[in-house]
């Protein structure tokens, strides 16, 4: 039985609706998944009932925004309670500093772009199958963007500076320990170079912030992290994760690497503390 806790739906920037994930996870012999998608847990209005009649275990999960020495960080929680009110809060809140910051870049990209308006772009309702944000999809509407990377490259000239507002890794942490779930570092290889002594001070300076475990299993991996990152955690009693980070094709090309399956790790290759004994 495999597992994939890093999946996302086009509740946040992913292409597939929750359905469609449970279809592609079965496909794939995956049992035990976890919707956690960027800020929110709107899928589980769905996904819940969708996982009992399909045979595929669900984890609560959500990925959440975190800002240290000008680094965003994404921590994934796991677990915790869905209606927790702080928890809730600092999603809500995260998302309004993204939809700010995508009001922004169409007001700068409007100065020189006759055909962009930010009275349209407040109004306008995005294709979820595309994945995305607003502010991506209502620029291919336009004919400026057809892809992310076409997009990056009116962020790099039009967007805003990182948001210091969002909250620090460390606080983050304790909001998700508060309501209950435990946290986990997702993809380090987007913070450290492939460089075995940058992987060792990531992982004890989280450490020592209180995280709960790792993404120890990620298709963009090198085998040393992986192996870095699984000892660490065996050795301190932490959780060990894998996730594939599937946002439906939205990111990457066809080949893109990010896949439901492209990771295929057992359950009992992961520790993942009392969570999937507390929903079997």
């Amino acid at each position: 039985m495999f597992a994939d806790l890093h999946i996302h739906s086009w509740h946040s920037d992913g292409t597939f609706s929750p359905m469609e994930i449970i279809e592609k996870a079965r496909r794939q012999n995956i049992s035990l998944i976890s919707i956690s998608d960027h800020n929110s847990v709107a899928s589980y209005t769905e996904i819940e009932n969708l996982c009992g009649v399909n045979d595929i275990t669900i984890i609560p999960g959500v990925e959440v925004t975190s800002v240290m020495d000008d680094i965003e960080y994404h921590i994934l929680a796991y677990g915790f309670d869905t209606q927790d009110k702080a928890l809730n809060d600092l999603l809500r809140y995260n998302r309004n500093i993204n939809i700010d910051k995508g009001k922004k870049l169409i007001e700068r990209i409007a100065a020189d772009y006759p055909n962009v308006s930010p009275d349209e772009f407040l109004v306008y309702q995005r294709n979820r199958k595309n994945g995305g944000w607003p502010s991506i999809d209502y620029l291919m509407t336009k004919g400026l963007t057809t892809d992310w990377q076409s997009y990056s490259e009116f962020v790099r000239k039009y967007g805003s500076p990182l948001e210091e507002d969002f909250l620090s890794p460390m606080d983050v942490i304790k909001v998700i320990h508060d309501a209950a779930g435990y946290a986990v570092l997702a993809h380090m290889c987007n913070y450290v170079k492939p460089d075995i002594t940058e992987y060792e001070r990531e992982a004890n300076n989280f450490y020592n912030m209180g995280i709960d475990g790792f993404e120890c299993y990620y298709p963009k991996y090198n085998s040393e992290l992986t192996e870095y990152l699984v000892k660490f955690c065996r050795e301190r009693e932490l959780m060990i994760t894998a996730g594939s980070d599937d946002h439906g094709g939205f990111i990457g090309s066809d080949v893109d690497r990010c896949y439901i399956g492209s990771v295929k790790v057992s359950i009992e290759q992961l520790n993942l503390k009392n969570l999937y004994i507390q929903i079997k």
